[in-house]
């Protein structure tokens, strides 16, 4: 009894081979290899236009607080030290003002006045 094997093109190089197992989808390894490593650097370059500038938040926010409960800074020193006002995690309901609070991980942060900023540390 002879078995039939249908040929299958490499998603990676296009070139057409016959599988070796039933369940083989690249033509060799580096194939494979190349596909699955040119697939997750597309997807870190898409999601660097926000992780950085989170990371970067994180750092300014880790550099001012440091291990104290809070600090009150000035916007004008959160927009030199790099701060981006638009990107953030999530948003926290600060129980105790009974307001939303935007967040970035475990650091929140809302105006006090028309200048100044209060960064939480609620880690």
């Amino acid at each position: 009894m002879e078995t039939v094997v249908n040929k299958r093109i490499c998603p990676h190089c296009g070139k057409e081979f016959v599988p070796k197992r039933s369940n083989q989808v690249f033509d060799n390894d580096k194939c494979r290899t190349d596909y699955n490593n040119k697939k997750n650097n597309d997807k870190r370059r898409l999601l660097a236009s926000i992780n950085k500038p989170l990371l970067k938040n994180f750092d300014v926010f880790s550099s001012i607080v440091g291990d104290e409960p809070f600090k009150i800074v000035h916007k004008e020193f959160l927009r030199g030290a790099g701060l981006n006002f638009s990107v953030f995690t999530h948003l926290f309901k600060d129980e105790k003002i009974n307001k939303y609070c935007y967040s970035i991980y475990h650091f929140y942060y809302f105006k006090v006045d028309e200048n100044h900023y209060k960064i939480v540390n609620n880690g």
